[in-house]
């Protein structure tokens, strides 16, 4: 909603190809980080899992 109250849909004003390419924006970046998801799905890392880990990921 605006300031003024007045409602608009989402993503009204922009086109189909824009909208793709913002979603496949912010898709890649989960993606990337789908391994360190899927070692940690079933709790905090221990000190096997953050040694598996790159620095870029513990520093995160």
């Amino acid at each position: 909603m605006s300031e003024s109250g007045d409602v608009k849909p989402a993503g009204e004003g922009v086109s189909d190809e824009e909208m793709v390419k913002q979603v496949g924006e912010q898709t890649d970046s989960e993606l990337e980080w789908k391994d360190v998801f899927e070692r940690e799905k079933d709790g905090a890392a221990s000190d096997t899992e953050a040694a598996k880990a790159t620095g870029d990921e513990l520093s995160s």
